[in-house]
């Protein structure tokens, strides 16, 4: 979305994006066997989640950056940037390459990598004491803004 507004000039822009544990890279699907052995998300799971989503253009090169964010060209010009995920996470390091570029580009962004996490740790284990830092940092960034 913050990249459709910025494409879009919309205003007002957009002030900040929160991407938790996001989707952002459907072309490198491939199986993680250490990782979907403690992960809370298989590849099975994202396969079905980026099919529903992208349909028939899942995996093609008919997938705009605007839904596959990791496809982008460019980051340059996106507002600040927030991204939380687990180091158990199958999606982890498409994110660390999306916030590295977004990072490199000069842009605003913080990242907390969660030791021993799985995807949605916080909806599974919501009063953990990592789930619970990672609250009090999104709720952090929302009272700047």
């Amino acid at each position: 979305m913050a990249m459709l507004a910025r494409d879009r000039s919309l205003s007002p822009p957009v002030a900040k994006q929160f991407l938790i544990y996001p989707m952002l890279d459907d072309s490198k699907v491939k199986q993680q066997p250490a990782l979907e052995a403690v992960a809370m998300w298989s590849i099975e799971r994202n396969i079905t989640a980026w099919s529903a989503y992208l349909r028939a253009d899942f995996g093609t090169d008919r997938v705009s950056p605007c839904a596959a964010p990791i496809r982008a060209t460019s980051v340059e010009g996106l507002p600040p940037t927030y991204m939380d995920t687990g180091t158990l996470d199958l999606y982890r390091d498409e994110i660390l390459r999306h916030t590295s570029r977004i990072a490199a580009a000069h842009i605003e962004t913080e990242l907390h990598v969660l030791l021993g996490l799985p995807h949605v740790y916080d909806l599974f284990a919501p009063f953990c004491g990592p789930s619970k830092r990672a609250m009090e940092g999104r709720m952090r960034q929302i009272r700047k803004l």
